[in-house]
């Protein structure tokens, strides 16, 4: 049955003015997460001071006009003593429009801040309760949802999904009680209205489903081949492009899989990926057709290669990379298939290409 739990509206417009002054301008960035959104503009959340070091650093919200050269933060002020515990969560949906959910600190609740200018005012939404927000989706400016993890252990992980249709000044529990085995990871929800949620198991996988908006939630059954799944699978956040939707599973050591349906998952084609992107390919797709896929292997090692498909992941071609990351950590955040940018969250450099990575150019972001 669907339970809602409203509770009181705490709806504020707070500037950001002073939040830059924690991180003084001219500083280097280490940079967390990155949502680009075009080859200029975009977001991320960034590190006060070196994660690797022994300060007490904290993550805060940042916004680029410059490809990342240049960043500015645009913490919302009562955010600020928030942040400090190192976990944050954030959701870009344009250059303008932005959310972040922050815990309270005394552990048991959870507030989310929205912007739609940029970072210049942001509104804060009623507590909700729980105190680690694992996911957080939109479909459009008003209507999103949030995952929010109670607690993981012993291969256990029971969730809650929450609801916005204001876009994020108030929040509603939607569904719980959800099947708890396997830890929670991802969520996503088609523009139909179709939701996902994936998570990794120490044996075989987990793939929750939705097909009313979030309110009941049952396992999915996919058809991967008996090869896959032997020594246990990751199940990615699927992919939407119109009425095509793209799940990846990662399958130690068999080649990856990718699955692609045309109905919300009511059926699916299967589509091998190539063996050499690894058991656990970081793929992106930009419509139906094309996409990129970041080789990786056991404990995130990049390989040498990355590929590229304009046919649905029928047939995928090799691009050789022109910078080696191997080990090192890296992620990425591509726009397209051939501008995306690498970064090191404990490094300080911001890596872009323009050519699906033949080509690498390097920079240092700075603080605007």
């Amino acid at each position: 049955m669907r339970r809602l739990i409203v509770l009181a509206v705490v709806t504020l417009a707070v500037c950001a003015c002073g939040a830059a002054g924690r991180l003084a301008g001219g500083r280097p960035v280490w940079l967390q997460s990155l949502q680009m959104i075009s080859a200029t503009g975009g977001w991320a959340l960034v590190w006060s001071t070196n994660p690797a070091g022994s300060g007490n650093a904290a993550l805060e919200p940042a916004r680029t006009t410059d490809g990342g050269r240049s960043w500015t933060v645009v913490t919302p002020a009562a955010a600020l003593p928030l942040l400090n515990n190192g976990e944050a969560l954030l959701y870009a949906a344009s250059e303008q429009r932005a959310w972040i959910a922050v815990n309270h600190g005394e552990g048991s609740t959870t507030a989310v801040f929205g912007t739609s200018d940029g970072g210049q005012t942001w509104t804060e939404s009623n507590p909700i309760a729980g105190s680690q927000a694992v996911a957080m989706d939109f479909a459009g400016p008003d209507r999103g949802w949030l995952l929010e993890s109670q607690g993981a252990a012993m291969g256990q992980n029971p969730v809650r999904v929450y609801e916005t249709a204001d876009g994020g000044a108030t929040w509603s529990l939607l569904a719980a009680g959800l099947p708890a085995a396997c830890d929670k990871g991802g969520m996503a929800f088609s523009p139909a209205g179709t939701g996902w949620i994936t998570g990794d198991c120490v044996l075989g996988y987990q793939v929750l489903v939705s097909p009313d908006g979030g309110a009941q939630w049952a396992a999915a059954q996919l058809p991967l081949p008996s090869s896959a799944c032997r020594d246990g699978c990751v199940a990615f956040q699927p992919q939407f492009a119109g009425d095509v939707t793209v799940l990846e599973v990662g399958s130690y050591p068999a080649p990856a899989v990718l699955l692609v349906s045309t109905d919300a998952g009511e059926s699916w084609q299967s589509e091998p990926m190539p063996a050499a992107a690894g058991p656990y390919p970081r793929v992106t797709f930009f419509g139906s057709t094309d996409a990129i896929a970041v080789s990786a292997g056991a404990q995130g090692i990049i390989g040498t290669d990355f590929y590229l498909t304009s046919d649905g992941g029928l047939s995928w071609r090799a691009v050789p990379q022109g910078r080696q990351f191997g080990s090192s950590g890296a992620s990425f955040d591509f726009v397209s298939s051939e501008l995306g940018f690498a970064w090191v969250s404990a490094g300080r450099q911001l890596y872009q290409t323009r050519d699906s990575g033949r080509t690498w150019t390097v920079g240092t972001p700075q603080l605007g």
